[in-house]
């Protein structure tokens, strides 16, 4: 844990903004600088459109994790809001590669029922 120099609040180790002042707690990691101008991506809009258009579960499991880099970076966690944003992008691409995956089963259905006739 660690505490806030400004007001002494006690904050997670991974934060980097106290919870109650918003005070950086410290330098992030890599020397980055100020871990609020970095921009981490949500994904969310591709997670929406992949839950639209491509396959429903896989694209709310998606959206779940897009939502989640906001409320974290809001907290200060700004690791836990990269590790979300990476967790989104890749249930977005998963929903995409199970609608290939389905599409072309269904091709390859067809084209064999047109061959057997």
């Amino acid at each position: 844990m660690i505490y806030c120099c400004r007001c002494g609040t006690q904050n997670e180790d991974n934060y980097y903004k106290c919870v109650k002042c918003e005070a950086l707690l410290h330098e992030a990691p890599g020397g980055r600088g100020n871990p609020a101008e970095e921009r981490i991506p949500d994904y969310l809009v591709w997670s929406i459109l992949t839950t639209l258009f491509c396959c429903l579960p896989v694209g709310i499991v998606a959206i779940v994790y897009s939502a989640r880099v906001g409320t974290k970076i809001t907290a200060g966690d700004i690791a836990g809001a990269r590790d979300s944003s990476k967790k989104a992008k890749m249930w977005c691409w998963i929903s995409l590669a199970s609608w290939v995956g389905i599409a072309l089963i269904g091709v390859l259905i067809g084209v064999v029922s047109s061959l057997s006739h």
